[in-house]
């Protein structure tokens, strides 16, 4: 009913301002006399003042491009820029120098500013806006960067990202210069990724991506670095909110000035949508067994202590938990009229993660600024896993007619927490016109690591000559019950870094550095070199980059303990990679640009099991790692790009490549096999058309098409989008089902066989992925406030995607699927 009557309320027309501020990308001072006009509207535009900030005041609601030019500046064109009646979305604008005379350079080639760009090679950067109107993004920063050339992700479930052929925990997050171990709920040592984002979308200034060969200012990471800026309040208003509620959560966000405008602040919270509707209506009313219980808390606090000297703290905190039950009444149609027996597992997570810290900028003049950051990161995990074992009776279409619980038992436990805090020292200099410097230093330490972990017995017996007779008595793997305590500390990482981006003329660019990164817990350090070049074929137009270095990364921290507390991993190699990225950028005509790059990646020291290098020896057991392991992944990706003009946007992406390992086993059976990261073939299209105008034409038609529109929330400005991604099928080790292995099921008895891994490793792959997404979003404005409803449709084709196979213990395989069709409401209010 309420959706109906929004388009009743708003009929008339409202207006709203544009505020913000534009700098000098490099030294982060004030540009005062920048120009910024509305490309759709004639005539109007602003001047900043002498702190550099401007404001438009009495636009028209609805969606404009900006275009900001300076003396001595690359102009550029700013596109998705939303006004509204609710709220005014402070902007923060970063101009890049340049000695091309404004004039010379076009119009199209602002529209992709490399301003705020990483670096030359591989580097991407989205806002705020880009994040919010995503197709099949959900809002969640790390499903829009999928969408990039070279990133693939192993299902839907989880917003992780495998770049160019590398593990989830090779990628870098930093937000407001703070490393991070995960933004996202329910995350772990070995993915920092998880199914929900902790991050609230609507307070991102920007995010900057880059799939590799990113400068020695960032390491520690042989894949990826994603840096995320939180954006100001406003300044202009002592209080501004905006509250959304959709089928993934609920929340606040409340921002202001403070101190007459000296500073200024931004807090959200959100709750799980789903925990609140069981709670007031039930499990069964929902048809879910299980509901995902999160909360989240963000915020970010800025004061200018001075002109020239500005506070900043920025905190995030996230609590997640989930118990997952295995329905021993599941029916199942392979198992008709017959009496089975099986274990079912519940596994109950939970996860907490603080990160906070404070950061002192210090701007130095035209010649530069410092960032002086200390900060505390830290995640507790407690995840315990039951198995009850069952027997059960199935009726004529496999349903479950009786069942009953023979024994229960903890299969595996582990509390987990790992704490560090730490400090890091940025300068960033220009002492000529020619030399841009930046050198940094960071010291990390453990404020606690703590890990405590339960591994439950196994018993297996053997018939070595396949002759029916079990040559083997039980085989009993014992518990494993091991603790590691790391005090504060006892740990620590450090690194220090120095480059020089050189301009060599109005051209060519050169960027040399260098980074060194120790831990002390393994003893190990690495000195990293990096490289890269960048030419401008035709300025503003066609550009030419290359980049290369060595990247270094300490192994996830689980890999430095073993059961015994022997300390056999403690020193445990660095895994260590070489980046080679070539690549050129075309600007094709008015916001369209083309960009194409080819890479190789070489890795080498990865951590390998031992289990895994010996696995010829059928019982053969150890906990040890080696850094054995050598991989290689290259490719070729292409990227189309079209920003919003003309109410148009888009974009095209495709990846092709190989990842492979050597064979670390002794003796190998293969020269190299496909490694888990292998996604050869990568497309994803995503479009999207701002219609304006809807209401108004419907309201002046007949009465047949007026009224019955009114059911559903159209109004003048809507945006329909859509995202189509195709993927190669993740590989995967086929297995099979023999009869001369047993394992003791439940304690019980034997089982009939047992699932043993084939030699023929990822030699098999899971069907080709395609999911297609439709988005509806619908903009309503009031007086001082405004509604945005939005409809997604996930997985609009119903594609069975495969998740995984369950090999059973009586020799069967269920396949399990990824998500099906389902779609997601949402309604936000700004005031």
């Amino acid at each position: 009913m309420l959706l109906s009557t929004i388009p009743l309320l708003a009929q008339q027309v409202y207006r709203g301002d544009i505020a913000g501020v534009v700098y000098d990308s490099r030294s982060l001072e004030p540009l005062p006399q920048a120009h910024i006009m509305v490309v759709e509207e004639t005539g109007i535009g602003a001047a900043t003042d002498a702190d550099g900030r401007f404001r438009l005041n009495g636009l028209k609601v609805g969606t404009y491009s900006l275009r900001i030019s300076a003396v001595g500046y690359s102009p550029m064109v700013l596109t998705n820029v939303v006004v509204t009646t609710g709220r005014i979305l402070p902007l923060q604008i970063k101009l890049d120098q340049t000695a091309i005379e404004v004039e010379e350079v076009t119009t199209e080639g602002s529209y992709f500013s490399r301003a705020q760009q990483l670096s030359p090679v591989s580097a991407n950067i989205v806002n705020r806006s880009e994040v919010l109107r995503m197709p099949g993004g959900v809002q969640d920063v790390q499903r829009v960067l999928q969408n990039f050339p070279g990133v693939a992700s192993s299902n839907d479930n989880m917003n992780e990202l495998i770049v160019r052929g590398g593990a989830a925990y090779e990628n870098l997050t930093i937000m407001d210069h703070m490393e991070i171990p995960s933004i996202n709920h329910y995350a772990n040592q070995f993915n920092s990724a998880g199914p929900i984002n902790m991050v609230n979308a609507d307070m991102i200034e920007d995010v900057q991506f880059s799939a590799g060969g990113f400068p020695a200012q960032y390491g520690d990471k042989t894949s990826s670095v994603m840096n995320l800026t939180v954006r100001e309040g406003d300044r202009s208003r002592s209080f501004a909110s905006k509250t959304a509620m959709n089928m993934a959560g609920i929340g606040t966000l409340l921002e202001g000035g403070i101190a007459d405008g000296r500073g200024s602040y931004i807090f959200s919270i959100r709750n799980s949508l789903l925990e609140v509707v069981d709670k007031v209506m039930g499990l069964s009313t929902i048809s879910l067994t299980a509901v995902p219980k999160y909360w989240d808390m963000q915020a970010k606090v800025v004061y200018d202590l001075s002109p020239s000297h500005t506070l900043m703290f920025s905190g995030l905190y996230g609590d997640s938990r989930i118990d997952l039950s295995g329905d021993p009444e599941e029916d199942d149609d392979l198992r008709r009229t017959v009496m089975d027996s099986s274990g079912v597992e519940k596994l109950y997570p939970r996860t907490k993660q603080l990160t906070a810290g404070l950061t002192l900028r210090t701007l130095l003049g035209r010649d530069g600024y410092s960032l002086f950051t200390v900060y505390t990161s830290g995640t507790t995990t407690d995840i315990d896993v039951r198995e009850d074992f069952s027997v059960r009776q199935r009726g004529s279409a496999g349903e479950v007619l009786s069942h009953r619980v023979l024994s229960s038992r903890r299969v595996f436990s582990n509390w987990g927490s790992e704490a560090f805090v730490g400090g890091k020292v940025e300068l960033f200099l220009k002492p000529h016109d020619r030399h841009e410097l930046a050198a940094g230093l960071q010291l990390l330490t453990s404020r606690g690591w703590e890990n405590d972990v339960y591994i439950a017995p196994d018993t297996a017996r053997y018939d070595l000559n396949r002759d029916g007779v079990f040559e083997t008595g039980p085989v009993v793997t014992p518990e494993g019950v091991y603790s590691q305590r790391v005090g504060f500390g006892g740990a620590s990482k450090y690194y220090a870094f120095v480059s020089d981006k050189f301009t060599l003329s109005s051209r060519f660019h050169l960027t040399m550095g260098l980074r060194y990164d120790h831990f002390t817990y393994s003893g190990g350090g690495a000195f990293s070199p990096r490289l890269a070049l960048s030419y401008a074929i035709v300025p503003g137009s066609a550009t030419l980059t290359l980049a290369t270095g060595r990247y270094a990364q300490v192994q996830p921290f689980p890999y430095y303990f073993d059961r015994r507390d022997i300390g056999y991993n403690r020193t445990l190699s660095d895994m260590r990679a070489n980046h080679y990225v070539l690549g050129l950028d075309v600007v094709l005509g008015r916001g369209l640009k083309m960009s194409a790059e080819t890479y190789y990646k070489e890795y080498d020291q990865v951590a390998v099991s031992e289990e895994f290098i010996y696995s010829a020896v059928d019982t053969f057991w150890s906990d040890r790692y080696l850094p054995t392991g050598r991989r290689e992944s290259y490719g070729i990706e292409f990227l189309l790009e079209q920003k919003q003009v003309e109410d148009v946007y888009g974009t095209v992406s495709l990846s092709l490549s190989r990842t492979r390992e050597t064979d670390p086993r002794i003796p190998p059976l293969v020269d190299r096999y496909a490694s888990e990261f292998d996604y050869p073939l990568i497309l994803t299209l995503i479009g999207g058309k701002v219609v304006k105008g809807v209401r108004t034409w419907l309201d002046d038609s007949p009465f047949f098409l007026k009224y019955p529109s009114y059911i559903l929330p159209l109004s003048d400005e809507m945006e329909i989008s859509f995202k189509f991604r195709y993927q190669t099928g993740r590989p995967y080790t086929p297995r099979e089902f023999v009869g001369w292995k047993q394992i003791r099921e439940g304690g019980v008895h034997w089982s009939r066989g047992a699932w043993v891994t084939s030699d023929d490793y990822n030699s098999a792959r899971y069907a080709d992925y395609s999911r297609l997404d439709l988005q509806w979003l619908s903009r309503f404005y009031f007086s001082n406030w405004n509604i945005n409803v939005y409809v997604a449709l996930m997985n609009v084709l119903n594609r069975k995607n495969v998740f995984y196979q369950n090999y059973r213990s009586d020799g069967t395989v269920e396949t399990v699927h990824q998500f099906a069709f389902f779609p997601v409401v949402g309604i936000e209010a700004e005031f």
